[in-house]
């Protein structure tokens, strides 16, 4: 089925605000339904196709996994691949058309900017067990070096900045790296929420809004005391976190919870039920900051779990993840296909 098809049946009549750079949204104003498109001269074909069902967001890539811009920022100084020709005139059609228009950095996983990556004792470029190298975030030049690229988004006229892989590597030990120090004297948390105490109020003194995407196994409780243990794993604090972004976006795609999380056998069947006990965990831990809650909701067919344990998720599907939120005040969530292709 066509991506238009789709999103229709998601998500039906959406009243639309047109966003300027400086505009401030509040949450009980804008109710923010999206798409990742990634990063091509695509988009605005993407957009059409959605527009008479009124999407009002759209996530494009800036720094990609890889660690790459890509587009021009107009700072010679930020190398870049050009997947997307004119940003500039992008955004402007965008907002012309009242789409929220959102800028993915992924943080700290890169591949690109070799300077900067953690080094192993004898100077290699540390990798871990999925082959990705990692920017330093004990290094105040990476903090810098994101600063400069956020700011220069902002410019541009994005209305929000998202960090993705704001975390630090889970499946491989550092203790045999450069930072073996560092991370004794300071926590993964520690360093994290530092990053963040520094980059969100320079950003929100330029008018732009900052959320953060997060695994959802740190929502508190959600894994039991895995959910503690995998928050000190990768650097990632629920709470902490939701305190100081505008959007906290939880990865709570059924397909990537284990098999008897949360007492759900198969997640990956379930998506209505495990979505809505994610929330209910979500909740219980946010408390009144429940609002900035913005998940990602599966729009992919996991099909590396074992036969039996997944199945094609269609609008189906996705309907069964978007119906529980309203059960805990949430209006609003992005749709994550890794290769921006919503056809089913």
């Amino acid at each position: 089925m066509a991506i238009s098809k789709m999103i229709s049946a998601i998500i039906g009549t959406i009243f639309l605000t047109a966003c300027s750079q400086t505009q401030e949204i509040q949450p009980e104003e804008f109710k923010i339904r999206g798409i990742y498109v990634g990063a091509s001269d695509l988009i605005i074909e993407k957009v059409k196709e959605a527009e008479r069902l009124n999407i009002n967001a759209v996530v494009i890539d800036i720094k990609d996994d890889n660690g790459e811009i890509t587009c021009d920022l107009g700072d010679s100084t930020i190398p870049t691949n050009s997947n997307i020709k004119d940003i500039k005139s992008l955004i402007d059609e965008l907002k012309q058309r009242g789409i929220y228009t959102i800028a993915r950095i992924v943080t700290f996983k890169d591949k690109t900017t070799k300077d900067l990556l953690i080094k192993n004792a004898d100077g290699s470029i540390y990798v871990d067990k999925e082959k990705m190298s990692w920017l330093n975030p004990y290094n105040k030049k990476v903090w810098e070096y994101i600063e400069k690229i956020a700011e220069a988004v902002a410019k541009i006229g994005f209305a929000e900045i998202q960090f993705d892989y704001i975390r630090l590597p889970q499946y491989k030990s550092l203790e045999e790296t450069e930072i073996s120090n560092d991370l004794k004297k300071k926590s993964k948390i520690q360093i994290i929420n530092e990053f963040l105490d520094f980059i969100v109020p320079r950003l929100h003194a330029i008018g732009v809004k900052v959320s953060v995407d997060v695994f959802g196994c740190i929502i508190p409780e959600s894994l039991g005391e895995n959910s503690h243990t995998s928050s000190q794993n990768i650097g990632q604090d629920y709470v902490a976190i939701a305190n100081k972004v505008d959007y906290i976006c939880p990865m709570i795609y059924p397909s990537h919870w284990p098999a008897e999380s949360m007492r759900i056998d198969r997640p990956d069947l379930n998506p209505k039920e495990t979505v809505k006990r994610a929330m209910e965990f979500s909740k219980r831990a946010l408390g009144e900051n429940g609002y900035k809650v913005r998940p990602w909701l599966q729009a992919f067919s996991a099909s590396w779990l074992k036969k039996g344990f997944w199945q094609r998720y269609t609008i189906k599907q996705i309907n069964e993840q978007i119906e529980p939120l309203s059960f805990y005040d949430i209006s609003q969530y992005c749709l994550w296909n890794s290769a921006s292709k919503y056809e089913f």
